[in-house]
């Protein structure tokens, strides 16, 4: 089985002291959904939660979205778990100190339970917020119906801000969901991606918000 691990950890076994036993074939790269998507193929993502949960379930939700039916397994420290919400697009949850018996029969449940669209299983659910409708079979985001005609990256940025419709997202937040914040981009840089996108929705560039001091924000409903 081919792992993909979202860490900034070294290595992604670290992550899952458990896969040292098991034969499965184990990546790791940054956590971001370019990152994810510049990875190529896996059978199931990893991502680990054990540091940051909360920053890390947004990212469950952003790469279940972009993962066309990969399933997403969220590595969790147990003393992280109360408290968190649910609902973000988690297919399995496994502790970080679980055995190996354990974290195979995890991943091979999470993979059976995956969505595949090729072979006749229902589509994921298509994210709709207010006049946009993302598809993450599709990858893309339509505007009343109509392809919007998105670079790679105003997708993402996009994608992330109706993911997580009306909440403000700052531009170093923004970043750090759509590539992890490591590529040395700046904040500001996120500016003129959203001026782009802005002008490509026309009479709809409004539904992106600017709240001052917080970032951006595009309204639920």
């Amino acid at each position: 089985m081919e792992v993909l691990v979202l860490t900034t950890a070294p290595g992604g076994r670290s992550v899952l002291p458990a896969l040292d036993l098991l034969d499965h074939t184990v990546r790791a790269t940054a956590p971001s959904v370019s990152a994810f998507l510049d990875a190529g193929r896996c059978d199931v993502v990893l991502v680990d939660g054990r540091r940051q949960p909360r920053a890390a379930l947004e990212l469950v939700a952003l790469v279940a979205t972009a993962a066309r039916g990969t399933p997403v397994v969220f590595v969790a420290d147990e003393t992280c778990l109360a408290g968190l919400p649910r609902g973000l697009g988690v297919t399995q949850l496994v502790l970080s100190d679980a055995g190996p018996a354990e974290v195979d029969a995890r991943l091979r449940l999470a993979r059976r339970r995956s969505v595949d669209p090729r072979h006749g299983s229902e589509h994921p659910v298509v994210v709709r917020v207010g006049p946009f409708e993302l598809d993450p079979y599709a990858y893309t985001i339509r505007l009343q119906h109509r392809p919007l005609p998105l670079t790679h990256r105003e997708f993402e940025l996009l994608g992330a801000l109706l993911a997580e419709a009306g909440r403000p997202l700052s531009r170093e937040r923004l970043l750090g969901l759509v590539d992890g914040g490591g590529d040395g981009t700046s904040p500001r840089a996120v500016d003129c991606h959203i001026r782009a996108i802005r002008a490509k929705l026309g009479a709809h560039r409004s539904s992106i918000r600017t709240v001052r001091g917080l970032g951006y924000l595009v309204a639920a409903g």
